[in-house]
């Protein structure tokens, strides 16, 4: 059984869309072991580990859990040698880390999608960066699995990533943007794939082909709320009042019987709160599992939603999407799949936002054949992508495809 370490990778956060990342690299390493005849035991490393969030994540990606082990994050910064020692003795997860980090034959890190950067500051830059390091002092090889890069405005900070990313055994940037961020300054090759949450596993619950509502999904972010159910820094100003479109937005569905709607969260209970209390709406709690959350998804005719995992969800599902997007990120991800259906809050007020939700909406058919035709473009590079890991892992593991 080969261990494989996983950083910057969560299981017991209530973000379904950074767990989305993890099921979703497990499913591809699953199948890269499969293909290679080789079993792969995996060591996630977790700051947080919940013993019930990691059954489920066995059962749901039908993994043995003897092949699933939680590892703890250890925090000491490997630029701080004064303290290094007196951290490793005094901290007992630092000990237990640094011995499963040993333990690794390899280790894929995803910086938990969008985090590899200075943005937030430099505790979260070090805590997330030095399992990095870590990794490369030990002389195991370390894979930049797909994600964000960036920006990096700290020369200091930019010389530390410039000496990962020169020394990792492959990196892999979601976004045309994050790849010209690490061109400016890294000496190294820097592949382009996609996000890894389009080829998350989800099952579609048939119907009975009898006439019934329209259903259509709608998910209010906890983050553009008033009242706000996370902590997460957000100074993007947007020109849409949010609050004010999404309530016009259900009362103008609720009206109108063709329609069905449902308030889905994707973090948490987002910002489902805001407004359980409209009559007509089918409200969902909060779920355990990506996968759970993309089967509900799936069960939709039409998805509206401003978190970019959960309308990756609905995209890669079949349905007909629209995304309302408040950062660049995440307008990003559709514009480089030729999808150009995305509503940007940052520029549209909240009149245009809520007319062109609703002109959309009526031209749904049409939403799901541009949106066939671009996972058509997302599958290319989601295959290309993965015969990049693969043949990574392969040649790390000294194993022959």
């Amino acid at each position: 059984m080969i261990p494989i370490g996983i950083m910057g990778a969560l299981v017991s956060n209530e973000n379904m869309g950074c767990v989305a990342l993890t099921y979703s690299l497990l499913a591809m390493l699953e199948r890269i072991a499969q293909r290679s005849g080789q079993t792969f035991r995996y060591i996630i490393f977790e700051y947080h580990q919940d013993p019930a969030k990691y059954r489920l994540l066995c059962e749901q990606l039908s993994i043995e859990p003897s092949r699933v082990c939680p590892a703890p994050i250890g925090y000491w910064d490997p630029y701080d040698w004064p303290n290094i020692k007196r951290s490793i003795k005094s901290m007992p997860q630092n000990l237990r880390m640094l011995r499963l980090l040993s333990s690794c034959r390899l280790v894929i890190d995803l910086t938990q999608g969008d985090s590899f950067t200075d943005l937030y500051g430099r505790e979260r830059f070090v805590q997330l960066t030095m399992a990095k390091e870590w990794t490369l002092r030990l002389h195991i090889p370390l894979l930049l699995g797909p994600q964000t890069y960036g920006p990096f405005s700290d020369a200091k900070y930019r010389q530390r990533v410039q000496h990962i990313v020169e020394q990792a055994a492959v990196v892999i940037s979601r976004d045309e943007d994050s790849a010209r961020c690490l061109k400016e300054f890294c000496h190294a090759e820097i592949h382009t794939g996609t996000d890894l949450a389009f080829r998350l596993p989800f099952s579609r619950t048939e119907t009975s082909g009898a006439p019934r509502p329209i259903r259509v999904g709608v998910n209010p972010s906890g983050l553009l709320v008033r009242q706000k159910t996370e902590g997460t820094p957000f100074s993007t100003p947007l020109k849409t009042d949010y609050d004010q479109y999404i309530l016009s937005l259900l009362q103008t569905l609720t009206a109108d019987a063709r329609y069905e709607v449902h308030l889905i969260p994707h973090v948490g209970q987002d910002g489902v709160a805001s407004f359980r209390s409209i009559p007509g709406v089918v409200v969902h709690d909060a779920f355990e599992t990506p996968i759970q959350a993309k089967n509900c998804i799936a069960g939709m005719d039409v998805f509206i939603g401003a978190r970019m995992h959960a309308t990756i969800a609905a995209f890669s599902a079949g349905v007909a999407t629209i995304p309302t997007a408040y950062s660049q990120k995440f307008a990003g991800v559709f514009h480089a799949v030729a999808y150009d259906h995305v509503l940007d809050l940052r520029t549209l007020s909240t009149q245009e936002a809520l007319s062109q939700t609703m002109e959309l909406l009526q031209n749904r058919c049409r939403l799901q054949e541009e949106a066939a035709a671009s996972m058509g473009l997302v599958e290319e590079r989601y295959d290309r992508m993965e015969s990049i890991l693969s043949d990574t892992i392969l040649s790390c593991l000294n194993l022959s495809r």
